[in-house]
């Protein structure tokens, strides 16, 4: 896997030869070796890329994003299979045991509720970091009395105010909303990758939402997000956008290491799937702690 997160965001054309993506705009060349690249980010409807480039961004599973014309994610660039038995796992997650589903799904959110209890307590707010951390004890297999909901409105409403809801039109869900989507793309290629199919999930099963598996399985990093748009509260879109993809290039800490986003994600989203198949496996454990290479064309 590579380690670049490549974003273009002017009118250019994209193209491949010899293990390289090729950027040609109206006043430079520049060549970027395949191996480098863990993530293409186009930002703007104004770029030609070549066919022969897409199948072999696919080859080297690079997760490629595309934007609209607000410059907002619309779609992913995945294979239709992620590794060479994918039936067999395809049949795998097909016969995966309820009680399994829920138990795992049930400590994902756990961990997603403590993330966001310690960072309203990193950020002073001692009281109701308390009382999410108190929603968290009381939580129960699959969350019948939707704590989880309860949680995200009293975090929600000490970072960003009493008024402040979710369904609003305000440059603070816009960049949420941003954040959210690139890392349900990572998610994305990740269970591609094992050879599962995305659209089946642990709790999450909207018919529209082609992404019910990431829904679910991302859940504990939804505070990395959280956090920057916090930070920048007070900027535009444009400028929280641009402190999002830092996720690309900051490194947090896991498994006793610091590391890349994209490689915890990786090994995060293996070792769930693992314990959907062997539940003896046990789910791993992300905390928010974080401890700066993209690329700009």
């Amino acid at each position: 896997m590579g380690w670049r997160t490549v974003i273009v965001n002017t009118h250019s054309k994209l193209s491949y030869k010899n293990n390289h993506l090729i950027f040609k705009d109206a006043s430079r060349t520049e060549l970027i070796h395949l191996s480098e690249v863990d993530i293409l980010l186009l930002e703007t409807t104004d770029i030609v890329l070549s066919t022969m480039l897409i199948k072999r961004l696919v080859d080297e599973n690079i997760l490629v994003i595309f934007c609209d014309d607000k410059r907002l994610p619309t779609a992913y660039l995945m294979p239709y299979y992620g590794r060479h038995d994918s039936s067999l796992q395809l049949s795998r997650q097909i016969a995966w045991n309820e009680d399994v589903k829920a138990e795992i799904w049930t400590t994902i959110i756990a961990q997603k509720i403590l993330n966001q209890a310690f960072y309203l307590g990193s950020c002073g707010f001692l009281e109701k970091s308390q009382s999410v951390i108190d929603l968290y004890h009381g939580l129960d297999l699959f969350d019948p009395s939707n704590r989880e909901g309860h949680a995200a409105r009293i975090y929600f409403n000490t970072l960003f105010g009493n008024d402040f809801s979710r369904e609003q039109d305000s440059d603070i869900n816009a960049a949420l909303d941003y954040g959210y989507t690139l890392i349900l793309s990572m998610f994305a290629r990740e269970i591609v990758l094992s050879g599962c199919m995305t659209q089946f999930g642990l709790k999450h099963a909207n018919q529209f939402n082609q992404f019910n598996l990431a829904s679910d399985i991302m859940e504990p990093f939804r505070p990395i997000i959280d956090r920057i748009v916090y930070e920048n509260r007070n900027s535009s879109f444009v400028k929280i956008k641009r402190e999002l993809f830092t996720i690309f290039s900051n490194t947090f800490h896991y498994n006793g290491k610091d590391m890349y986003l994209s490689n915890i994600i990786s090994d995060y989203t293996k070792k769930v799937i693992q314990a959907l198949n062997q539940p003896e496996k046990g789910v791993p454990e992300f905390r928010i702690w974080v401890i700066d290479i993209c690329v700009w064309f």
